[in-house]
Order: C-alpha cells, then sequence, then structure tokens
C-alpha cells in the first residue's frame, strides 16, 4: 500500500526529545500521572508533566535539564542544571507519583524495566515492547534524542511505525 524510508538521520535536535515521546508514548504516561489522586487534588493537567511547556517543567533550564554557558571564543558548556540537578521538573511535578515513582524517575527507566511497570496498560506496553523487540530495551524512556546513534534512530523510527497497528502493508527501505 505504501513505502516508507526509515533512515538515520536523528529524531530530534533537542534535549527535550526522547525516544518515548517520538513513538507517542508520552501522551500516555503523561495522562497516568494526571489521573493520579496527587495530581487531581492539585489540578494538574497531561501537560503539567511535559517538559515542553510552562506548568512542572523546571523553568530555569526550560525542560532541558542543562544550563549553556556561552563561552565568548570556546565551544559553549553545558552544565547541570541546579535547580532541577537534571531531572528538567520542578519540585511540585517530582512530588507526584505513579505507583511510588515520579515523572523523572519513570523517564530514568530503561525501555524494559518500563515495559514490565506498564505491562496493565495495554496500548503503552504494546509500543515499549516494539521498541525491546527490535533491540533497544536499554534505553532510558527520557534519553534526549540528541544523545542517539544513527542506528538507534533508526529502530525508534521503525518502532514507531511498527507501534500504530495500521493495517495497510508497508514495505520498509532502510
Amino acid at each position: 500500500d505504501r513505502v516508507e524510508l526509515v533512515d538515520q538521520s536523528p529524531i530530534g535536535r533537542s534535549p527535550r526529545s526522547n525516544p518515548v515521546t517520538y513513538i507517542k508514548a508520552f501522551d500516555t504516561i503523561r495522562q497516568l500521572f494526571a489521573d493520579t489522586h496527587q495530581a487531581r487534588i492539585r489540578g494538574c493537567k497531561p501537560g503539567y508533566f511535559s517538559f515542553n511547556v510552562p506548568g512542572g517543567r523546571c523553568e530555569t533550564c526550560q525542560g532541558e535539564g542543562q544550563v549553556r554557558i556561552e563561552l565568548q571564543f570556546l565551544a559553549d558548556l553545558f552544565l547541570e542544571c541546579e535547580a532541577c540537578h537534571g531531572t528538567r521538573y520542578k519540585q511540585d511535578a517530582r512530588e507526584i507519583h505513579y505507583r511510588g515513582y515520579s515523572i523523572d524517575q519513570v523517564l530514568g527507566m530503561t525501555v524494559d524495566e518500563a515495559a514490565v511497570f506498564f505491562d496493565d496498560v495495554p496500548a503503552l506496553n504494546r509500543r515499549l515492547s516494539v521498541l525491546s523487540e527490535i533491540g533497544l530495551g536499554y534505553l532510558a524512556l527520557g534519553q534526549p534524542s540528541n544523545t542517539l546513534s544513527g542506528g538507534e534512530a533508526q529502530r525508534i523510527k521503525l518502532a514507531a511505525h511498527l507501534g500504530s497497528r495500521t493495517r495497510e502493508r508497508i514495505l520498509y527501505l532502510f
């Protein structure tokens, strides 16, 4: 029915992009956190658990987990954000837990660990299982996409296609 080119180009240039955002699994994770009792009491919506928009993200580093020091004659220096300690979230967001884990702890899980942790969430588990089956079980869910190799990026693109449950017959070109 169609042909898809799956190349080794980066899946994102920003440290905010990561494997779970690319495979569209982060929306489900954020919704799970927003559905917790703690989040409902505080009035936190799913967007609160995104590090791309104001809310629960650390405003000091804008959700990147690091701050850039511009050096005039040398390459820029990146340091871990002192406000969030590299977690990308402010303290209020880190205090909300889903099954005993904060949002930054979940993003620190490997794909294999998260597949077991979210075993009872079929839509999420299906997408994570595809990543694991194609050999990316060792990646952290929140690993910045700009730290991935070309082969890892290519396999994440393939996982996004395979996890979408399309009924089309697709020819993949690598």
